[in-house]
C-alpha cells in the first residue's frame, strides 16, 4: 500500500505486519466482544482507542516511502482489491445461497464495503499533485503544509459531517505528509521514544477507564481528541508508535513475505461476506476461556493465525492473479494509454 521497494527495510514491514494484527484485534473488540459485553464497556473503549492507530500507520507508511502514481500502479491496486471482493463474495454465496443479488454483485464490483480503499485509491490518484510541495527541501514549508492540513482536517472537523471521523482523501494526506515529514526531518532515540509512547498509552487507557467510570462527560471528550483519524491524540500516539519501528534496522526475507500480503489480510477479514463468520468465532471463544488474561491471549494468537493463514492463501492465489492482470497491462490498447499517461507525468 506504498510504493514498492525491490529491497524493503524489514522495520517498515514489521510494522506493517504488526499494525495490520493490531486492526485485526481492534475489529475483533469492535465488532465481537465490545457488542456482546456491553457491561465491559469501561474496558473495551479504552482498548479500541489505543489499538485505533494501526489505518494511520498504513498510511504514514506510504508517506515514508512516497506513492509514485502510474496507471500501471493504480490499475493493478485496484484490480487486486476487486479480485478479492469477488471471490468473496462468491465464497460467501457458496456458504449462503440467499447473499446472491444484482445489487451484491455490482456492490462487490465497486468496492463499496470497505470504506479503506476508495479513500487510499484517491491518494493514489492525488499522488503526482500532492508529491509537488514535498519536493521542496525546506523544513517550515512542509510544517506550514501540515498545519493548514491539520487546521482543515480536524479544526473543520467539528462542525462538517463528511470530515468529522477522518475517513477522507484530506485527512489522508495529511497523514501521507507528516509520513515524509518523519523520514527526511525527523531522529529520535529508540528507548526515548518507546518510553514516551508507553507512558502516553498507559495514561490514555487508564484516563479513559476511571472517566468512563466516574466522569462520562470526560470520556466523551477523551474519545473525539484521541478516537477520530483525524483527531490529534491518536495521530500524535501513531506517530510515536511509528517511530519506534523507524529505529529498528534489519533485513529479513520472512517479515518481507509475510509483510505483502497486509492489504489481503483486510480485505478478507473485514468482508461483509465472511467477517460474520470470525466475529463469531470470537465471540464463541470467550465462553469457552474463562479467564480475562487467557482470553486477550487468545484473542492475539487468533489474530496472528488469522493473519498466517490469509497471507499462505494470498501467495497460492497470486500466480492467478499475476495471470489475469498480465492480461490487462500487457496488451496494446493498455500499453499506449500508459505511455501518455507517463508521458504526461514526465513532462510536468
Amino acid at each position: 500500500m506504498s510504493s514498492m521497494k525491490k529491497n524493503r527495510d524489514s522495520n517498515i514491514e514489521l510494522l506493517r505486519i504488526v499494525s495490520m494484527l493490531i486492526i485485526v484485534i481492534y475489529h475483533f473488540i469492535l465488532h465481537s466482544i465490545a457488542p456482546n459485553n456491553p457491561n465491559l464497556y469501561y474496558i473495551t473503549r479504552p482498548l479500541s482507542t489505543v489499538l485505533h492507530i494501526g489505518v494511520i500507520c498504513f498510511v504514514l507508511i506510504s508517506g515514508y516511502w512516497g506513492i509514485k502514481f502510474s496507471l500501471k500502479g493504480f490499475v493493478k491496486l485496484f484490480l487486486y482489491c476487486s479480485f478479492y471482493s469477488i471471490l468473496i463474495y462468491a465464497v460467501g454465496v457458496i456458504l449462503n445461497p440467499d447473499l446472491f443479488s444484482v445489487r451484491n454483485v455490482i456492490t462487490s464490483l465497486i468496492l463499496k464495503q470497505w470504506w479503506f480503499i476508495p479513500v487510499y485509491l484517491s491518494l493514489f490518484l492525488l499522488a503526482p499533485i500532492i508529491n509537488i510541495p514535498l519536493k521542496n527541501k525546506n523544513r517550515q514549508t512542509k510544517i506550514v503544509f501540515i498545519l493548514i492540513l491539520l487546521i482543515i482536517s480536524f479544526g473543520f472537523g467539528q462542525y462538517v459531517p463528511s470530515l468529522s471521523d477522518g475517513k477522507n482523501p484530506l485527512n489522508f494526506v495529511l497523514i501521507y505528509y507528516i509520513g515524509n515529514f518523519l523520514r527526511t526531518e525527523v531522529n529520535v532515540n529508540i528507548k526515548k521514544i518507546l518510553l514516551v509512547y508507553m507512558l502516553c498509552t498507559i495514561i490514555l487507557f487508564v484516563a479513559m477507564l476511571l472517566s468512563d467510570l466516574y466522569i462520562p462527560m470526560v470520556g466523551e471528550l477523551l474519545v473525539r481528541f484521541f478516537y477520530p483519524y483525524n483527531s490529534i491524540g491518536l495521530i500524535i500516539n501513531s506517530i510515536l508508535f511509528f517511530l519506534i519501528f523507524t529505529q529498528l534496522k534489519f533485513n529479513s526475507k520472512y517479515v518481507n513475505w509475510f509483510a505483502s500480503s497486509a492489504l489481503a489480510v483486510y480485505l478478507v477479514h473485514e468482508n461483509d461476506y465472511l467477517s460474520s463468520y470470525l466475529y463469531d468465532f470470537v465471540h464463541q471463544l470467550q465462553s469457552y476461556v474463562e479467564s480475562p488474561i487467557l482470553f486477550i491471549l487468545s484473542v492475539v494468537i487468533l489474530a496472528m493465525i488469522v493473519y498466517c493463514i490469509i497471507a499462505i492463501i494470498d501467495k497460492l492465489l497470486s500466480p492467478i492473479f499475476q495471470f489475469m492482470i498480465n492480461q490487462i497491462i500487457d496488451s496494446k490498447p493498455f500499453s499506449k494509454v500508459d505511455k501518455k499517461v507517463n508521458n504526461l507525468l514526465d513532462s510536468k
